[in-house]
Protein backbone atom coordinates (compact mmCIF):
# COMPACT_ATOMS: atom_id res chain seq x y z
CA UNK A 1 0.00 0.00 0.00
CA UNK A 2 1.69 3.26 -1.16
CA UNK A 3 2.63 5.75 1.79
CA UNK A 4 -0.39 8.38 2.72
CA UNK A 5 -2.95 5.64 1.26
CA UNK A 6 -3.23 3.44 4.49
CA UNK A 7 -6.95 3.09 4.94
CA UNK A 8 -8.40 4.65 7.71
CA UNK A 9 -10.79 3.13 9.83
CA UNK A 10 -13.06 5.60 11.50
CA UNK A 11 -14.58 4.36 14.84
CA UNK A 12 -16.99 5.67 17.28
CA UNK A 13 -16.54 4.05 21.02
CA UNK A 14 -20.00 4.86 23.41
CA UNK A 15 -21.00 3.49 26.73
CA UNK A 16 -21.63 4.68 29.84
CA UNK A 17 -18.14 3.85 31.50
CA UNK A 18 -15.77 6.70 30.19
CA UNK A 19 -12.64 5.30 31.20
CA UNK A 20 -13.64 1.74 29.60
CA UNK A 21 -13.98 3.86 26.33
CA UNK A 22 -10.93 5.49 26.78
CA UNK A 23 -8.85 2.01 27.38
CA UNK A 24 -10.49 0.89 23.60
CA UNK A 25 -9.48 4.12 22.32
CA UNK A 26 -5.34 4.06 23.73
CA UNK A 27 -5.43 0.95 21.91
CA UNK A 28 -6.47 2.29 18.85
CA UNK A 29 -4.62 5.43 18.69
CA UNK A 30 -3.09 8.57 21.21
CA UNK A 31 -5.17 10.53 22.52
CA UNK A 32 -5.54 13.95 20.10
CA UNK A 33 -7.87 16.57 20.16
CA UNK A 34 -10.24 16.83 22.97
CA UNK A 35 -13.16 19.49 23.54
CA UNK A 36 -16.25 17.62 23.65
CA UNK A 37 -15.81 14.68 21.42
CA UNK A 38 -11.82 13.04 22.56
CA UNK A 39 -10.15 11.77 19.44
CA UNK A 40 -7.67 9.20 19.22
CA UNK A 41 -5.72 8.82 16.27
CA UNK A 42 -2.39 6.22 14.94
CA UNK A 43 -1.06 4.66 12.30
CA UNK A 44 -0.88 0.92 13.55
CA UNK A 45 2.46 -0.15 11.74
CA UNK A 46 1.69 -3.80 12.66
CA UNK A 47 -1.53 -3.66 10.76
CA UNK A 48 -0.96 -1.14 8.03
CA UNK A 49 -3.86 0.94 8.46
CA UNK A 50 -4.95 4.34 10.20
CA UNK A 51 -7.05 4.19 13.45
CA UNK A 52 -9.04 7.65 14.26
CA UNK A 53 -11.50 6.98 16.84
CA UNK A 54 -14.26 9.82 18.58
CA UNK A 55 -16.15 9.52 21.93
CA UNK A 56 -18.07 11.90 23.43
CA UNK A 57 -16.96 13.33 26.68
CA UNK A 58 -20.29 14.57 28.13
CA UNK A 59 -22.85 12.41 27.05
CA UNK A 60 -25.27 11.27 28.40
CA UNK A 61 -25.78 14.97 29.66
CA UNK A 62 -25.32 16.52 26.04
CA UNK A 63 -26.67 14.60 23.50
CA UNK A 64 -25.16 16.75 20.10
CA UNK A 65 -21.50 15.69 20.36
CA UNK A 66 -23.01 11.80 20.64
CA UNK A 67 -24.62 12.67 17.20
CA UNK A 68 -21.69 14.23 15.49
CA UNK A 69 -19.71 11.21 16.59
CA UNK A 70 -21.75 8.82 14.66
CA UNK A 71 -21.68 11.09 11.92
CA UNK A 72 -18.39 11.20 11.86
CA UNK A 73 -17.64 7.64 12.08
CA UNK A 74 -18.75 4.43 10.17
CA UNK A 75 -18.16 1.74 12.46
CA UNK A 76 -19.74 1.87 15.83
CA UNK A 77 -18.59 0.14 19.16
CA UNK A 78 -21.26 0.15 22.41
CA UNK A 79 -19.17 -1.21 25.35
CA UNK A 80 -21.80 -2.09 27.98
CA UNK A 81 -19.84 -2.35 31.62
CA UNK A 82 -22.14 -5.29 32.22
CA UNK A 83 -21.51 -4.04 36.38
CA UNK A 84 -23.79 -0.90 35.54
CA UNK A 85 -25.69 -3.20 33.20
CA UNK A 86 -27.98 -1.99 30.58
CA UNK A 87 -30.48 1.50 31.41
CA UNK A 88 -31.99 4.20 29.78
CA UNK A 89 -28.61 5.73 28.26
CA UNK A 90 -27.51 2.16 26.86
CA UNK A 91 -31.35 2.04 25.15
CA UNK A 92 -30.16 5.55 23.72
CA UNK A 93 -27.34 4.70 22.44
CA UNK A 94 -28.50 1.83 20.66
CA UNK A 95 -31.14 3.84 19.23
CA UNK A 96 -28.70 5.96 17.45
CA UNK A 97 -26.78 2.86 16.78
CA UNK A 98 -29.63 1.82 14.86
CA UNK A 99 -30.60 4.54 13.17
CA UNK A 100 -27.29 5.68 11.55
CA UNK A 101 -27.17 1.37 10.42
CA UNK A 102 -30.39 1.92 8.33
CA UNK A 103 -29.53 5.82 6.82
CA UNK A 104 -25.89 4.87 6.07
CA UNK A 105 -25.17 1.22 6.83
CA UNK A 106 -22.72 1.75 9.01
CA UNK A 107 -20.83 -1.17 10.81
CA UNK A 108 -22.23 -1.99 14.87
CA UNK A 109 -20.00 -4.03 17.86
CA UNK A 110 -20.70 -4.59 21.15
CA UNK A 111 -18.51 -4.82 23.62
CA UNK A 112 -19.18 -6.17 27.35
CA UNK A 113 -16.49 -5.13 29.51
CA UNK A 114 -16.06 -5.25 33.46
CA UNK A 115 -16.01 -9.04 33.45
CA UNK A 116 -14.78 -10.49 36.90
CA UNK A 117 -15.30 -13.31 39.05
CA UNK A 118 -17.99 -11.28 40.85
CA UNK A 119 -19.40 -10.04 37.79
CA UNK A 120 -19.53 -13.03 35.27
CA UNK A 121 -22.27 -14.49 36.51
CA UNK A 122 -24.82 -11.28 34.78
CA UNK A 123 -23.38 -12.24 31.31
CA UNK A 124 -26.02 -14.44 29.95
CA UNK A 125 -28.96 -12.31 31.54
CA UNK A 126 -27.48 -9.21 29.62
CA UNK A 127 -26.99 -10.57 26.03
CA UNK A 128 -30.39 -12.22 26.84
CA UNK A 129 -31.61 -8.57 27.01
CA UNK A 130 -29.80 -7.40 24.24
CA UNK A 131 -30.88 -9.77 22.32
CA UNK A 132 -34.47 -9.15 23.14
CA UNK A 133 -34.15 -5.22 22.62
CA UNK A 134 -32.98 -5.38 19.28
CA UNK A 135 -35.32 -7.98 18.07
CA UNK A 136 -36.87 -5.42 16.12
CA UNK A 137 -33.99 -3.42 14.66
CA UNK A 138 -31.72 -3.16 12.09
CA UNK A 139 -29.08 -4.52 14.60
CA UNK A 140 -30.48 -7.94 15.16
CA UNK A 141 -27.96 -10.40 15.36
CA UNK A 142 -25.28 -7.41 16.19
CA UNK A 143 -22.01 -9.77 17.23
CA UNK A 144 -20.83 -9.03 21.23
CA UNK A 145 -17.81 -9.68 22.46
CA UNK A 146 -16.13 -9.94 25.53
CA UNK A 147 -13.07 -8.11 27.20
CA UNK A 148 -11.89 -10.08 30.40
CA UNK A 149 -7.99 -8.98 29.87
CA UNK A 150 -5.52 -6.43 27.63
CA UNK A 151 -4.49 -8.96 24.41
CA UNK A 152 -8.69 -9.07 23.66
CA UNK A 153 -8.03 -4.89 22.86
CA UNK A 154 -5.27 -6.58 20.33
CA UNK A 155 -8.17 -9.37 18.81
CA UNK A 156 -11.06 -6.08 18.80
CA UNK A 157 -8.76 -4.68 16.04
CA UNK A 158 -8.86 -7.25 14.13
CA UNK A 159 -12.33 -7.18 14.26
CA UNK A 160 -12.55 -3.27 13.77
CA UNK A 161 -10.27 -3.95 10.43
CA UNK A 162 -13.05 -6.99 9.53
CA UNK A 163 -16.08 -5.11 9.86
CA UNK A 164 -14.27 -1.79 8.10
CA UNK A 165 -13.32 -3.93 5.20
CA UNK A 166 -17.15 -4.95 4.20
CA UNK A 167 -17.63 -0.86 4.10
CA UNK A 168 -17.03 -0.19 0.44
CA UNK A 169 -15.52 3.55 -0.26
CA UNK A 170 -16.18 5.76 -2.98
CA UNK A 171 -13.66 5.37 -6.17
CA UNK A 172 -10.86 8.52 -5.37
CA UNK A 173 -11.04 8.88 -9.26
CA UNK A 174 -14.22 9.67 -10.04
CA UNK A 175 -15.36 11.07 -6.98
CA UNK A 176 -17.90 14.30 -8.24
CA UNK A 177 -16.43 16.64 -5.67
CA UNK A 178 -14.67 17.29 -2.01
CA UNK A 179 -16.13 17.27 1.48
CA UNK A 180 -14.19 17.70 4.64
CA UNK A 181 -16.54 17.19 8.32
CA UNK A 182 -14.78 20.15 10.59
CA UNK A 183 -14.10 18.95 13.90
CA UNK A 184 -12.15 21.46 15.27
CA UNK A 185 -10.40 24.99 14.65
CA UNK A 186 -7.73 27.41 15.83
CA UNK A 187 -4.81 29.61 14.61
CA UNK A 188 -1.05 28.24 14.84
CA UNK A 189 1.43 31.31 14.77
CA UNK A 190 3.54 32.14 11.98
CA UNK A 191 0.91 29.85 9.88
CA UNK A 192 -2.80 30.86 10.34
CA UNK A 193 -5.87 29.13 9.98
CA UNK A 194 -5.65 25.50 11.19
CA UNK A 195 -8.95 23.26 10.72
CA UNK A 196 -8.97 19.27 11.72
CA UNK A 197 -11.94 17.09 9.95
CA UNK A 198 -12.21 14.01 8.42
CA UNK A 199 -12.76 14.01 4.21
CA UNK A 200 -16.42 12.99 3.98
CA UNK A 201 -15.83 12.81 -0.37
CA UNK A 202 -12.96 13.02 -2.63
CA UNK A 203 -9.54 13.79 -2.73
CA UNK A 204 -7.68 16.99 -1.54
CA UNK A 205 -4.71 18.42 -2.51
CA UNK A 206 -2.39 20.94 -1.09
CA UNK A 207 -2.76 24.49 -3.50
CA UNK A 208 -6.43 23.59 -4.01
CA UNK A 209 -8.88 26.10 -3.92
CA UNK A 210 -12.07 25.59 -2.25
CA UNK A 211 -14.73 27.10 -0.65
CA UNK A 212 -16.03 26.95 2.80
CA UNK A 213 -19.74 26.93 3.41
CA UNK A 214 -22.39 26.46 6.45
CA UNK A 215 -22.54 29.82 7.53
CA UNK A 216 -25.73 32.35 7.46
CA UNK A 217 -24.44 34.46 4.07
CA UNK A 218 -22.03 34.30 1.49
CA UNK A 219 -19.31 30.92 0.98
CA UNK A 220 -15.76 32.21 1.13
CA UNK A 221 -12.82 30.89 -0.94
CA UNK A 222 -9.94 30.04 0.32
CA UNK A 223 -7.18 27.81 -0.67
CA UNK A 224 -5.44 24.62 1.04
CA UNK A 225 -2.09 25.37 1.82
CA UNK A 226 -0.50 22.40 3.10
CA UNK A 227 -1.99 19.18 4.50
CA UNK A 228 -0.65 17.11 7.70
CA UNK A 229 -2.16 13.69 8.55
CA UNK A 230 -1.07 11.72 11.92
CA UNK A 231 1.96 14.03 11.86
CA UNK A 232 3.46 14.19 8.54
CA UNK A 233 3.11 16.22 5.83
CA UNK A 234 1.26 15.19 2.75
CA UNK A 235 0.61 16.65 -0.57
CA UNK A 236 -2.87 15.01 -1.47
CA UNK A 237 -5.81 13.35 1.52
CA UNK A 238 -8.46 10.57 0.74
CA UNK A 239 -11.70 9.84 1.85
CA UNK A 240 -11.79 8.33 5.53
CA UNK A 241 -8.58 10.43 5.91
CA UNK A 242 -8.57 12.90 9.51
CA UNK A 243 -6.42 15.69 8.37
CA UNK A 244 -5.11 18.85 9.60
CA UNK A 245 -5.52 21.54 7.03
CA UNK A 246 -3.95 24.98 6.71
CA UNK A 247 -5.73 27.35 5.14
CA UNK A 248 -5.22 30.90 3.17
CA UNK A 249 -7.74 33.04 2.31
CA UNK A 250 -9.71 35.82 4.70
CA UNK A 251 -10.90 33.27 7.24
CA UNK A 252 -10.10 33.21 10.78
CA UNK A 253 -10.25 30.20 13.09
CA UNK A 254 -12.78 31.99 15.04
CA UNK A 255 -15.39 32.13 12.08
CA UNK A 256 -15.20 28.32 11.89
CA UNK A 257 -17.16 25.67 13.56
CA UNK A 258 -18.73 22.35 12.90
CA UNK A 259 -21.55 24.32 11.16
CA UNK A 260 -18.94 24.57 8.14
CA UNK A 261 -18.55 22.20 5.26
CA UNK A 262 -14.83 22.34 2.89
CA UNK A 263 -16.15 21.92 -0.20
CA UNK A 264 -15.49 22.13 -4.27
CA UNK A 265 -17.00 25.17 -5.25
CA UNK A 266 -20.80 25.51 -6.07
CA UNK A 267 -21.71 22.32 -4.92
CA UNK A 268 -23.60 22.96 -1.83
CA UNK A 269 -26.49 24.82 -1.19
CA UNK A 270 -28.57 25.62 1.75
CA UNK A 271 -31.96 25.22 2.71
CA UNK A 272 -34.37 26.89 5.05
CA UNK A 273 -37.50 25.59 4.30
CA UNK A 274 -38.20 21.77 3.05
CA UNK A 275 -40.81 19.16 2.42
CA UNK A 276 -39.74 16.19 3.40
CA UNK A 277 -40.39 12.46 4.60
CA UNK A 278 -40.32 11.91 7.55
CA UNK A 279 -39.88 8.47 9.68
CA UNK A 280 -40.93 8.62 13.69
CA UNK A 281 -38.76 6.11 16.08
CA UNK A 282 -40.39 3.41 17.04
CA UNK A 283 -39.59 4.11 20.92
CA UNK A 284 -39.79 7.79 21.05
CA UNK A 285 -43.12 8.49 22.61
CA UNK A 286 -43.94 11.84 22.10
CA UNK A 287 -46.99 14.10 24.40
CA UNK A 288 -50.42 12.61 23.35
CA UNK A 289 -48.80 9.47 21.54
CA UNK A 290 -48.39 11.72 18.16
CA UNK A 291 -46.51 14.95 16.47
CA UNK A 292 -48.90 17.34 15.24
CA UNK A 293 -47.73 19.25 12.83
CA UNK A 294 -47.91 23.32 13.28
CA UNK A 295 -48.08 23.17 16.99
CA UNK A 296 -45.28 24.99 17.38
CA UNK A 297 -43.50 22.92 18.83
CA UNK A 298 -39.32 23.23 18.75
CA UNK A 299 -37.20 20.62 18.00
CA UNK A 300 -33.53 20.43 16.61
CA UNK A 301 -32.20 18.89 12.63
CA UNK A 302 -28.82 17.63 12.39
CA UNK A 303 -27.47 17.05 8.95
CA UNK A 304 -23.89 16.46 7.61
CA UNK A 305 -22.84 17.53 11.41
CA UNK A 306 -24.49 20.75 11.58
CA UNK A 307 -27.46 21.87 13.72
CA UNK A 308 -30.27 23.77 13.72
CA UNK A 309 -33.46 24.53 15.85
CA UNK A 310 -36.23 23.35 13.37
CA UNK A 311 -40.31 23.41 13.53
CA UNK A 312 -42.88 20.94 11.74
CA UNK A 313 -45.17 23.50 10.22
CA UNK A 314 -47.85 21.58 8.16
CA UNK A 315 -48.27 18.05 6.90
CA UNK A 316 -48.90 14.91 7.99
CA UNK A 317 -49.08 13.70 11.82
CA UNK A 318 -46.67 11.65 12.86
CA UNK A 319 -46.41 8.70 14.95
CA UNK A 320 -43.85 5.99 16.16
CA UNK A 321 -42.91 3.61 14.33
CA UNK A 322 -44.31 5.03 11.13
CA UNK A 323 -43.56 7.98 8.54
CA UNK A 324 -46.03 10.99 6.97
CA UNK A 325 -44.77 13.76 4.89
CA UNK A 326 -43.89 17.27 6.38
CA UNK A 327 -42.88 20.72 6.18
CA UNK A 328 -39.81 21.53 8.01
CA UNK A 329 -38.62 25.01 8.64
CA UNK A 330 -35.31 25.67 10.00
CA UNK A 331 -33.95 28.37 12.11
CA UNK A 332 -30.94 28.04 10.47
CA UNK A 333 -30.01 26.91 6.97
CA UNK A 334 -29.07 23.46 6.95
CA UNK A 335 -26.65 22.17 3.82
CA UNK A 336 -26.49 19.24 0.89
CA UNK A 337 -25.16 18.50 -2.13
CA UNK A 338 -28.02 19.23 -4.32
CA UNK A 339 -29.37 15.41 -3.69
CA UNK A 340 -31.59 17.21 -0.65
CA UNK A 341 -31.01 17.52 3.13
CA UNK A 342 -30.93 13.61 4.82
CA UNK A 343 -30.87 14.34 8.71
CA UNK A 344 -31.94 13.43 12.22
CA UNK A 345 -34.51 15.12 14.20
CA UNK A 346 -33.76 15.36 17.82
CA UNK A 347 -34.56 16.91 21.38
CA UNK A 348 -31.02 18.76 22.73
CA UNK A 349 -32.48 19.13 25.82
CA UNK A 350 -30.05 17.52 29.30
CA UNK A 351 -30.80 13.60 29.74
CA UNK A 352 -33.47 13.06 31.96
CA UNK A 353 -33.72 9.04 31.04
CA UNK A 354 -35.77 9.72 28.19
CA UNK A 355 -34.91 9.37 24.37
CA UNK A 356 -34.19 12.52 22.54
CA UNK A 357 -33.72 11.24 19.06
CA UNK A 358 -36.98 11.37 17.47
CA UNK A 359 -36.42 10.62 14.15
CA UNK A 360 -34.98 11.34 10.75
CA UNK A 361 -35.81 13.34 7.78
CA UNK A 362 -35.32 12.95 4.00
CA UNK A 363 -35.91 15.90 1.52
CA UNK A 364 -38.35 15.29 -1.27
CA UNK A 365 -36.77 17.11 -4.59
CA UNK A 366 -39.74 18.84 -7.07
Amino acid sequence: MSEGKERTFLVGIFGDNFEHRKLLGQALGAPGSNSDIQFYNRLDSQLGHVFTALTPIDYPEKLKPFLQTLILTNIHILIIDIEGGLNASIGEMLVGMDLFHEMSNTKSLIVLSGITPKTEWKLKDIKKKINIILSNTTLQGIKVVEIRQKEDYNSLKKKIVELGSEISTNDLETSSYTKVLIDHAFSVKGIGTVILGIVGKGTIHSNQMLELTGNHGAVKKIIIRSIQKHDRNFKEAYEGDRVGLALKGNVSSDEISRDNIITSQGIFKGEEEVTAKVYLNQFYKPKGGVIIPGDLTEYHGIAEIKSTPLKIIEGDKLKPGDSGIVKIRFTKPLYHDGSGLNGIICDLNRFQNKLRIIGHFKQLLN
